[in-house]
């Protein structure tokens, strides 16, 4: 491959020092409240699993810079307050708190739906709800140049290419969807598999989604490609939500339906 098709990062750029600033303080007290959020429900159920939840979705910030170089995403380096380094890119600390929020306390919340029989549409508008709420904040930091995306983005508006929220929507439910299928096959230790399953849930749910556009974007191509890419990724985040919310609720119906046929099992169940 010629490393001059491939696109590049804008380098140059200088972090913003006031926005990474209060950044940082923003998605350190919602990460702060995510685990006082985590706490309350580990004492209310007397269950470890809350606070795996949360701890675990402070471990996925570690795939940021993975998710970032495939998806042509770039955290100003200039001026950064760094985290940590891999894969070549720095990543600053802004994103523990905001990793912490979305994937330890939104996940937390998702699981808790599974669990207490929310329905279809309840799901839905959840899943709805995470994605507006990151396309409405995301631009303002972009425009100011904390990060920035780059490369044939599809679905730009205000600089923001909008196949990201509902990707990472998806990585966040995948998250909440592998915990709840496997959970009631944990105790004692083997609970600690919690921590790296929001991770690898997390990387699952993007990886099932966003690949057409992981391709196109890193390939010597215009919007002519990524465009239809990222219509096709849109349309596997459709699909894939429907599939897991699907599972939940029918899953639940059996389990109902087990437990008025035999209200002993039902019982110990």
């Amino acid at each position: 491959m010629n490393p001059t098709t491939v696109p590049l990062p804008p380098i140059d750029l200088v972090m913003h020092p006031e926005w990474q600033l209060w950044l940082t303080i923003f998605f350190g007290i919602t990460g702060l409240a995510s685990w006082v959020y985590g706490v309350r429900i580990a004492i209310k159920e007397k269950s470890i699993v809350p606070l795996l939840v949360i701890a675990g979705g402070s471990i996925a910030v570690l795939g940021e810079s993975l998710i970032d170089i495939v998806g042509l995403c770039y955290w100003t380096e200039q001026g950064q307050w760094t985290l940590y380094e891999a894969f070549g890119r720095k990543i600053p600390y802004i994103t523990l708190g905001s990793y912490t929020t979305f994937f330890g306390g939104i996940v937390l919340y998702t699981l808790r739906q599974f669990e207490q029989g929310a329905p279809a549409k309840t799901l839905y508008i959840s899943f709805i709800c995470w994605m507006c709420i990151e396309w409405a904040w995301e631009p303002i930091p972009i425009h100011y140049g904390v990060w920035s995306y780059y490369g044939a983005q599809p679905f730009r508006v205000l600089d923001f290419p909008l196949w990201w929220p509902p990707v990472n929507t998806v990585g966040a439910f995948s998250a909440a969807f592998l915990i709840w299928k496997v959970k009631k096959y944990l105790s004692g230790l083997s609970l600690l598999a919690i921590l790296p399953l929001v991770f690898s849930g997390d990387l699952m749910g993007n990886a099932l989604v966003a690949w057409p556009l992981w391709i196109t974007l890193n390939m010597d191509v215009g919007y002519e490609v990524t465009v239809p890419a990222g219509f096709l990724t849109l349309i596997l985040c459709y699909l894939s939500l429907k599939i897991m919310v699907r599972l939940v609720t029918e899953e639940r119906c059996l389990d109902t339906e087990r437990s008025e046929h035999n209200p002993v099992a039902g019982a110990v169940v």
